[in-house]
Order: C-alpha cells, then structure tokens, then sequence
C-alpha cells in the first residue's frame, strides 16, 4: 500500500473527530477556565513568534540533513542512542525560544509552565490519552493497523516521544500559539500555528522520502490535525503540560497499534 492511503486520511479525520470534542467535554468537567496571557507588545512578540518558526524551521532541516547524511547507522533502532539523539535535536531546537525569551526579558511563565491549576491540566492530558488511544485500539484493525505489543524499543520509543512532545509544545504551543493568539484571536492563533506545526515537518518527510517535495508536503499536511488537537488542548488550559501529555500519548498510542501519527 502506497503513501498516502486512505487509512492515513482516515487517522487525520480520526484525531480531529474525536480529539476536538473530547477535549471540550472533558475541560467542561474539570471546570477550567484558564487565563490567556496578556502581551504589552502584542506586534513585536508575533515577529519573534514567526523569527523563532523560520528559526526552528531551518534548524529541523540541518538536523534531519545531518542524521541524513552524517549520523547513518545500519539499523535505526529504538536504544538508548536513538533517545539521546532525539535529546540532542530538541536542546538545539529549543535555543530560539529561549533567546527570544532573554531578548524580551520574559520567563518560564510566559510560555505557559507553570504550576497553576496542575491536578486539572494533568487530569486533561491524561483523560484525553486514555479517550485517544482506545479510539485507536478499536479502530486500529480497519485502518490497517493492530496491536503491535510492548517491547524495550517501545520503551525507548516513549521515552523518545517524551522528549520531542515536550520539546515541540514549548516552541509552538507554549511560545508561538500564545503570542499568536494574544495578537489575532483564538481561532486564527491556533489555526496558524497549527500551520506552522505541519510545516515544520517537511524536513523530517523530505528527507524520509529521499526528497521526493510532494510527498514530503503530504506528510507535513497530515500533521495538521495533530497539531489542531494539541493547539486546542493547549487552548482550553493554557498548560504546555496538558498538550504535551496528548501530544506524547498520541504518537506513542499510534506507535502501539501500528498506526504512525
């Protein structure tokens, strides 16, 4: 079966189906009601938003492009090399936001980690998990999928997810998302982020699919619903660690049912 398939079209509508929904029930049970951050300099904080995306943007293809073709192992396996190899992408990637953050003279409260209300954004993400991944246990065998079992590589591997979901919500959720919005609004803050998520896939596709570009932007375009869920978990708690709990859960939940999210 060639890629894209329909199983893959069927796991976009999937996570956006049944993610959206969950997430707005669940954060009405839990009765959160967070507060936006607030920027004095809504304009200026947007331009280092997108500085920051062009920055991480060409970062992930020197990254991917090096691993390409300097760091070749005969196997790719799930070990502790590969977990420190995913360490060492994220430390890199997360340097623009943590100038931007020296250069506006702002803290780890303004990109959203924090303490505050933590028992209910710790009980979203972990709601919202457990939701996701029986969804795609279920479903799992008409989308070309079933349950793959556990493993010290799968160990690894969450291990690995850990690392880049926790990475990943911080530069776009805890950083771009809440200055996007701040600006523009709810809808258009995380609909653009979301945007800029799927972009900043394009390199890992690129260079999986050996630079062939169209399949490469189809392999950023399905990121988009994932990155919509995380967007919008973030959105209704204003907790990186809500998003990043979902975020971890979804790929690794995928991983565990042979479906790659």
């Amino acid at each position: 079966m060639g890629y894209p398939a329909l199983t893959d079209l069927a796991t976009f509508i999937l996570v956006l189906g049944v993610g959206i929904p969950f997430v707005y029930i669940f954060s009405k049970i839990l009765k959160l009601h967070p507060q936006l951050l607030i920027f004095s300099e809504k304009k200026k904080e947007v331009i280092l938003s997108f500085i920051v995306f062009i920055a991480v943007f060409a970062g992930a293809f020197g990254i991917y492009g090096f691993y390409d073709r300097v760091w070749i192992r005969a196997t790719l396996t799930a070990d502790p090399l590969y977990v420190l190899r995913d360490l060492i992408a994220i430390a890199i990637l997360l340097l623009p936001v943590v100038v931007a953050l020296k250069f506006s003279k702002q803290n780890l409260k303004d990109i959203a980690l924090t303490r505050r209300n933590l028992r209910k954004n710790l009980a979203l993400g972990l709601l919202m998990s457990l939701m996701l991944i029986l969804f795609l246990g279920v479903l799992s065998p008409f989308l070309g999928g079933g349950f793959a079992g556990f493993s010290v590589a799968t160990g690894y591997l969450f291990l690995s997810y850990v690392i880049i979901g926790f990475g990943e919500e911080i530069v776009f959720r805890g950083y771009i998302q809440t200055r996007l919005v701040a600006y523009s609004g709810s809808a258009i803050g995380i609909g653009v982020t979301s945007l800029c998520y799927a972009a900043y896939n394009f390199p890992l596709g690129y260079f999986c699919f050996s630079g062939n570009i169209a399949l490469a932007a189809v392999y950023a375009v399905w990121r988009f619903s994932s990155g919509l869920l995380y967007g919008y978990t973030f959105h209704k708690s204003q907790s990186v660690l809500s998003s990043t709990i979902v975020h971890i859960f979804l790929v690794w939940g995928g991983l565990l049912f042979s479906l790659y999210l």
